[in-house]
């Protein structure tokens, strides 16, 4: 499977806070249609230095994936890239003694020959977007969305839990796990083999969901102008609007060529 598409789009913006730890693979304005191999962190605020902990993870992965020759991402391959993230993390928290624990977020999409791969810890997000349909999405490690699986809370309820920025699942790490015996969290892989030319991919950051919900991005996507005047839209709910970083990438596909079917 041959997959083009358009020039790839990006904005990371640092929101309400006093910095940005949101990270971009590639980095703003680096994309082209050749890219192949996209990543969004968002980096824990909670935890210390969450613009170091995102781009550390972004560059374990991208950096792993390049020096594969970028293989087809599965979870063998995701494993290994987060396991060399964690080592980055330990190496770091080791050398700066005033840091006790560090954390991100991750969505991750790869184009190849086989379909889109999509990989996502946290609550960074993935969606597939046909003909201003969500077709699939990334599911939030929060920890209340566990709860309503275990029926210990409703859908209703988890808009004013105290809990429900509560992540349930990160790339984490702190001295104290650094002796690699702690359970490390990994991200869920996916391989999506329905593609279309005209289908979007838009990943992004939870600061971005504060003002943007699924029927406006598929409104957004859907309206029949350039791929830049999307994005500013999507840009124009966030500005001056949103309390966190919030960051995106919108990949457009142009055109899928599949292997001709042997006799």
């Amino acid at each position: 499977m041959l997959i083009q598409t358009a020039l790839p789009l990006a904005f990371s913006h640092i929101g309400q806070r006093q910095s940005n730890q949101d990270a971009l693979y590639p980095a703003l304005g680096a994309a082209s249609e050749q890219t192949d191999l996209f990543i969004v962190c968002d980096g824990m605020g909670g935890l210390d230095k969450g613009d170091v902990a995102s781009q550390l993870l972004s560059n374990a992965v991208a950096n792993y994936m390049s020096g594969m020759g970028f293989p087809i991402l599965d979870s063998v391959h995701m494993q290994t890239a987060i396991n060399q993230a964690y080592s980055l993390y330990y190496t770091y928290l080791k050398n700066q003694p005033l840091v006790g624990r560090m954390g991100s977020t991750m969505a991750c999409v790869q184009l190849n020959e086989r379909g889109v791969t999509v990989a996502n810890i946290g609550d960074s997000r993935v969606y597939q977007i046909r003909n201003g349909q969500v077709i699939f999405r990334t599911q939030d490690h929060r920890q209340v969305n566990e709860m309503v699986e275990a029926g210990i809370i409703t859908p209703e309820q988890i808009p004013t839990h105290p809990w429900r920025n509560r992540l349930s699942r990160s790339v984490t790490a702190s001295l104290a796990d650094a002796d690699g015996q702690t359970s490390r969290s990994l991200p869920d892989v996916v391989l999506l083999t329905d593609i279309q030319a005209g289908d979007y991919f838009f990943m992004c950051t939870d600061g971005v969901l504060e003002r943007l919900d699924d029927y406006l991005l598929t409104s957004i996507l859907a309206e029949d102008v350039p791929n830049q005047t999307k994005m500013q839209a999507i840009q124009s709910l966030c500005e001056g609007q949103t309390k966190d970083n919030y960051s995106a990438y919108l990949i457009g596909i142009q055109y899928v060529t599949k292997p001709a079917e042997r006799v």
